[in-house]
């Protein structure tokens, strides 16, 4: 949301009605029991083939000139470093050097002095912020910390009307604006949300959406559109209009079912639909919605249950979502990369997806390892994952992190 963003108008794309059209999936990437691991890479021609023992092993390969010849060798490329909150220590920056505390948390006896939402962190310049609301027997004020790679560098007061003695109310980040010199915010009241701006690490806080739209909203990458559930259906607003308190206009996208978790990708939206039929049978897809020609179509259906928020990676015009076997004791999840025309599952057993590198190679998640010899405690690792090989580029043992993401 750029600068532009003073005073929202709420101007609603009128989308035709579509039939039901099922898009054309992508083979899914099964890194466990595929093609790689027992098929052809593993006892195929790679191993013990022409590879092992032919000419690349002990020819021209081995030895000859790409060992100790002309060839040069390729770098791999180094994973962005890591900001995480951990609950047992407080803010900290992982990567090739070790673990930095960047801010303590403050603890009160066995018990931390403050609850934290999670962390959100602009990973070109390394700034973060945060929200955190002070335990105390009566008033309980939230306020927001704003910090680099160095520690924190100021905190302001929150949302005047969430906190205090009245209804519980929690006042979530939720990212950087557009043009970098703000922060976004979502104040969870009991009776709605409502979507706010602060300049960083500057107190006073603009009210963007109120509580008609800001319970289930979704901006773009952009920030210059959203998303949001409206009765009955889909609406779309558009945050480039000027004037005073302009009202929504246009007609809404009727469609049935309850929707949730909505993603604006580049040209749709994105977005869970859950119908219940007669005899009480829930059916769960996930569709889009073309904005340009209100195209409908069902881009994935969940072999278990959809259970975290999505998390969007702008750089690859998509968004991962959580398919998760709930029967399972550690909830092992299949990632899913979802856009406009598909899907493809792209990791398997993975605890939650936290965020993806601002060039879209990076996928960083917190995983439930199955062996655990020699481990001292049962806390999940952070795993920093390259999309590009699918393999692991990072992993920080036994982080118990609230939330993480990507820095520089």
């Amino acid at each position: 949301m750029d600068a532009r963003v003073v005073c929202c108008s709420l101007v609603a794309v009128a989308l035709a009605a579509a039939p039901l059209v099922t898009a054309a999936q992508p083979a899914p990437v099964d890194p466990y029991g595929g093609a790689s691991y027992g098929g052809a890479t593993y006892g195929g021609a790679t191993y013990g083939g022409d590879a092992y023992g032919g000419d690349a092993y002990g020819g021209d390969a081995y030895g000859g000139a790409s060992y100790g010849g002309d060839a040069p060798v390729a770098a791999r490329p180094r994973p962005p470093a890591v900001m995480a909150y951990d609950w047992t220590t407080g803010l900290v920056r992982l990567d090739d050097a070790g673990r930095q505390i960047v801010l303590a948390a403050p603890v009160e006896g066995r018990v931390l002095a403050h609850s934290y939402q999670p962390l959100i962190v602009d990973e070109a310049t390394g700034r973060w912020f945060l929200t955190r609301q002070a335990k105390a027997k009566t008033a309980r004020a939230w306020t927001l910390v704003f910090g680099d790679r160095r520690g924190a560098t100021a905190e302001i007061a929150g949302d005047p009307r969430c906190g205090g003695r009245g209804p519980a109310c929690f006042e979530v980040p939720l990212g950087f604006a557009a043009d970098g010199a703000s922060v976004l915010t979502l104040s969870m009241h009991a009776t709605g949300f409502t979507l706010g701006r602060y300049a960083f690490a500057v107190a006073g806080r603009r009210e963007l959406a109120g509580k008609a739209i800001a319970t289930r909203l979704a901006i773009a990458p952009t920030q210059d559109r959203a998303a949001y559930v409206s009765r009955g259906g889909l609406a779309l607003i558009d945050w480039t209009a000027t004037g005073p308190r302009p009202k929504a206009r246009g007609q809404q996208v009727k469609l049935d079912g309850t929707l949730d978790r909505l993603v604006m990708l580049d040209e749709a939206v994105l977005f869970r639909r859950r119908v219940t039929s007669r005899d009480r049978r829930v059916t769960t897809t996930l569709e889009v919605i073309d904005r340009a020609t209100g195209d409908r179509e069902v881009v994935y259906q969940p072999r278990h249950e959809l259970a975290w928020a999505p998390l969007e990676a702008p750089a690859r015009g998509s968004a991962f979502i959580h398919d998760c076997d709930h029967a399972r004791g550690d909830n092992p999840c299949d990632l899913i990369e979802v856009t406009a025309v598909g899907a493809r599952a792209m990791a398997r057993g993975v605890a939650r997806a936290l965020d993806v590198s601002a060039d879209g190679r990076y996928l960083l998640v917190l995983r439930h390892p199955r062996e655990r010899a020699g481990r001292a405690t049962a806390w999940p690792d952070l795993v920093v994952v390259d999309l590009a090989t699918g393999q692991d580029a990072a992993v920080y043992p036994e982080v118990p992190a609230d939330s993480a993401q990507f820095t520089r």
